[in-house]
């Protein structure tokens, strides 16, 4: 019994090995999601009709936004020190590892980098810009 249970929810899905070191990373010249003079790059995790996933890496001199267009983004810092402000009141957060912003409507995220490079989990239903201030 236990094995016709196991064959019947059995989708095929297995985990894999999700880490920076594992991922196909885009630069300003493959991807026009980023802003050349930003220096920063993404890799993507998934996208469907209804969300993708993506790692951002911030180089350490990062000084810029980025800019989502979707209804949704989910932010969590897997590397790194951010500064992040916050777009209500201008006021500067450090976030550090397991740390979360996000946005429910169209936003501009401002953040820098502290002294290395940071690693940004991303999750939304549109697309996003990263740029240099």
């Amino acid at each position: 019994m236990l094995n016709l249970l196991r064959k019947h929810f059995d989708n095929g899905e297995r985990p894999i090995n999700v880490d920076a070191s594992n991922m196909v990373w885009l630069n300003s010249k493959t991807a026009n999601w980023i802003a050349p003079e930003s220096n920063a790059e993404l890799g993507f995790l998934w996208e469907d009709s209804d969300s993708k996933g993506l790692f951002v890496k911030l180089p350490k001199t990062f000084n810029g936004t980025i800019e989502a267009d979707g209804t949704v983004l989910h932010s969590v810092v897997i590397q790194g020190l951010l500064k992040y402000t916050l777009p209500q009141d201008q006021e500067t957060k450090t976030l550090d590892v397991g740390s979360y912003f996000g946005a429910t409507s169209e936003a501009i995220h401002t953040m820098s980098s502290v002294d290395h490079e940071v690693i940004l989990y991303i999750r939304t239903n549109g697309s996003i810009k990263i740029n240099k201030l």
